[in-house]
């Protein structure tokens, strides 16, 4: 009986401690959505209860009648302490499981309570997760059609440069072309007012023959003695590792080289030139003197500044493609600026100066690419005339 009763106990301690222990916060905000469901279940409960008492009072009771009827033949009568003692144990038991079978509704009550959690959090959770993916898909929509709009821009602009760089071009073009006619015909009208003219006398002529020979002379020596100059200059371009200006000497020289041939191979008579009995139908200014020439002359001064902007763009190209330093006198083609020089009608001084001119002009642009100063069309560079025109800057005379 001792023992039973410590079992009793116990299980009554350890029920309060647990229902001690049991969280109030979560009763306080689930018990409105369990109010009904726990309404029924004690109403259950408390019609189980009776039906139990009266059972047991039943079950108690009937020892006693038994009793009562064979009392005629028992000895003594049944000790009423033990039985006291008998129903307080019966009803001890029955509290026990009473509280036994509360701690099970409410273990099953609180199971239910954190399923529903657990599904209101795993609801949210796919709820979050939907938002961020429509979120996500949103951002995405708009990137790619942030990225088609800056693609049409581009393209625009693209379209619009082009048409703008191909409207100039003709812009220039047609320039070009209403200078060049310009200068044609005042060529032809300078040179039909100089077929007009009397020609030099044969003294001027002679004194003309003798000078632009001896000038041819020096020319030829002058030449010789520069192949040792390409090649020491081809040299330092191939320790230097530049390429791109390494090419560029070469063809500049092979080209030197098919043109003064080209001049030695012909058959050149001085007394049928009409350079030597034209007179003088130009001045320009240089230096702080004034200097005179023919049409012939003049011609071979706007080839040297041609030439010497075409060498110039060729040459800067090569230094910007190689990553060389901006350098133009440093070129040894502005160095030697005889690109397209015979040794005729003007002195070896005079177009060396107006090839430099030309190339530094011709080199600014092709290593800058902007072509301030020129124009490129067809694998061609030229010049713009009105630049030709400043640089020799050639006044009528006669």
């Amino acid at each position: 009986m001792k023992t039973m009763r410590k079992n009793i106990l116990a299980r009554v301690v350890g029920v309060g401690l647990a229902i001690g222990l049991a969280s109030p916060a979560i009763a306080r905000d689930d018990a409105r959505k369990h109010d009904q469901a726990q309404n029924r279940e004690d109403v259950q409960q408390k019609d189980q209860n009776k039906k139990h008492d009266r059972q047991q009072t039943q079950a108690s009771q009937r020892p006693a009648e038994n009793g009562r009827r064979n009392e005629t033949f028992a000895p003594t009568r049944p000790d009423r302490r033990a039985m006291e003692m008998r129903q307080r144990e019966q009803s001890q038991s029955r509290n026990a499981e009473r509280r036994e079978q509360q701690e099970r509704t409410q273990q099953r009550m609180a199971e239910r309570r954190q399923s529903e959690h657990e599904r209101a959090q795993q609801s949210q959770a796919r709820q979050r997760a939907d938002e961020q993916r429509m979120r996500q898909q949103r951002l995405e929509a708009q990137r790619r059609e942030r990225e088609t709009d800056a693609r049409r821009d581009a393209q625009r602009r693209s379209t619009l440069a082009q048409q703008q760089e191909a409207a100039r071009r003709a812009a220039d073009a047609r320039r070009r072309a209403d200078i060049e006619q310009r200068e044609r015909r005042s060529r032809d009208a300078d040179r039909a007012r100089q077929h007009q003219q009397q020609r030099l006398s044969e003294m001027e002529r002679q004194r003309r023959i003798a000078e632009q020979r001896e000038r041819a002379a020096e020319y030829r020596r002058y030449a010789d003695a520069r192949r040792d100059a390409e090649r020491h200059r081809i040299a330092s371009l191939q320790q230097q590792r530049r390429i791109r200006q390494y090419r560029y000497q070469q063809w500049y020289w092979e080209r030197q080289r098919e043109m003064q041939a080209q001049w030695r191979a012909r058959n050149y008579s001085y007394y049928s030139d009409p350079y030597y009995y034209t007179p003088a139908s130009y001045r320009y200014f240089r230096d702080g003197r004034y200097y005179q020439v023919n049409q012939y002359a003049a011609d071979l001064l706007r080839q040297a500044v041609r030439y010497g902007y075409q060498e110039g763009v060729r040459a800067g190209r090569a230094d910007r493609l190689d990553g060389w330093r901006n350098d133009y006198r440093g070129n040894y083609a502005y160095m030697d600026a005889n690109f397209g020089y015979n040794g005729y009608y003007v002195n070896r001084g005079e177009y060396e100066y107006y090839f430099r001119q030309g190339f530094r002009r011709g080199y600014e642009d092709g290593y800058g690419r902007d072509y301030r100063y020129g124009a490129y069309n067809d694998g061609n560079y030229s010049i713009l005339a009105a630049v030709l025109a400043a640089i020799l800057n050639f006044q009528p005379y006669g």
